[in-house]
């Protein structure tokens, strides 16, 4: 499917919804963006684009993945589904066991048009095999959310592999990504920030095409530069600058990255097939007043301290994966208790 074609089904169906009336402009593109990150985070899409003459929407074939989860085994419905879709797996569980318990729930409420949450619990993992040899679809026994953090490239590795170059600035409309704000903002003409520090060693550049309504982003350091995805970009900065943003609690299993440094597609993918559910968005931590476990030495800033609003939630993120994502960026978790209930 073609990228016009998606965004013109999306418009339809989210005109028939009960929220279409009160969404324009800003808000619709918000939406579409949310939808499509949702999307591939959970495995239902692939989105292709790379080239912006050609933009393209794939459908990921039907799959069980099974979730990083102890106790009895537990799997995902990922990719295509037909409106008969669910009645055929109840079938196919029946079948196999009357022990199986399937649970459907829907996703947050802002996106309505994300497939709800398929998971079935059995008692055996032989049993999940039977149930997608019977829908003749593939069954995933090693969590996805392992596969993917073995298979990622790491912040150090993409920073050696990257092919730096001396070429000269892009005279397009630009903005810098401000590290203690965690936006981007106009480009500043001075090497240190408002309160006096020097500003990090690495700059990421966002450049606006003149013609086009497409961004590209460059890592500069010095006079060399390099072209980079922007989620990387921001945490190379982030490693230079010493900041800290990712937040975990060990008693909740919940990662909070801020919406600011999003965390590349493949990582967030992975922490999001820890349990089924999209991200959930929310402005401010609720954080308890005593801090659980913090190894942070004092130079180290921490994200409660910069000038940070909004942050994704990520459930049922078992610690081993937690650090081992937090280990991908260079960053160092900080381990806080959050007062939140889903």
């Amino acid at each position: 499917m073609s990228w016009l074609s998606f965004k013109q089904a999306f418009n339809y169906l989210h005109s028939l919804s009960k929220t279409a009336s009160s969404d324009e402009g800003d808000d619709m593109k918000n939406k579409i963006l949310s939808t499509v990150r949702a999307l591939n985070s959970l495995g239902h899409c692939e989105f292709d684009f790379t080239d912006n003459n050609r933009r393209r929407v794939y459908v990921a074939p039907p799959v069980l993945i099974r979730l990083p989860s102890g106790g009895f085994p537990q799997a995902i419905l990922a990719g295509v589904r037909t409106p008969n879709t669910i009645d055929k797996l109840r079938n196919a569980c029946q079948s196999v066991g009357q022990h199986i318990n399937i649970d459907v729930a829907e996703q947050k409420n802002e996106l309505i048009l994300v497939p709800k949450r398929i998971v079935v619990q059995t008692e055996d993992v032989s049993e999940l095999h039977k149930i997608a040899a019977q829908l003749a679809i593939n069954f995933i026994e090693t969590p996805s959310s392992w596969s993917l953090l073995h298979f990622a490239a790491s912040l150090e590795d993409s920073l050696i592999n990257y092919q730096w170059s001396n070429e000269p600035e892009l005279n397009w409309k630009s903005k810098t990504f401000d590290e203690n704000i965690l936006r981007f903002i106009l480009s500043p003409t001075s090497i240190e920030d408002d309160s006096g520090k020097r500003k990090p060693d690495i700059r990421l550049s966002q450049y606006q095409h003149p013609y086009r309504n497409t961004k590209i982003y460059y890592l500069w350091q010095e006079e060399r530069c390099t072209q980079v995805e922007r989620d990387w970009g921001r945490y190379a900065v982030l490693k230079s600058a010493k900041i800290q943003v990712l937040i975990y609690d060990q008693r909740r299993f919940i990662m909070a990255v801020p919406v600011g440094a999003k965390l590349p597609q493949i990582l967030e993918r992975a922490l999001t097939l820890c349990s089924g559910y999209a991200p959930i968005f929310i402005e401010k931590l609720p954080l308890q007043q005593r801090t659980i476990n913090s190894f942070l030495s004092k130079e180290k800033e921490v994200v409660t301290n910069l000038n940070v609003t909004g942050f994704n939630l990520f459930r049922d993120v078992p610690p081993q994966i937690a650090e081992m994502t937090a280990a991908k960026l260079d960053q160092t978790m900080l381990i806080k208790s959050l007062d939140i209930k889903f």
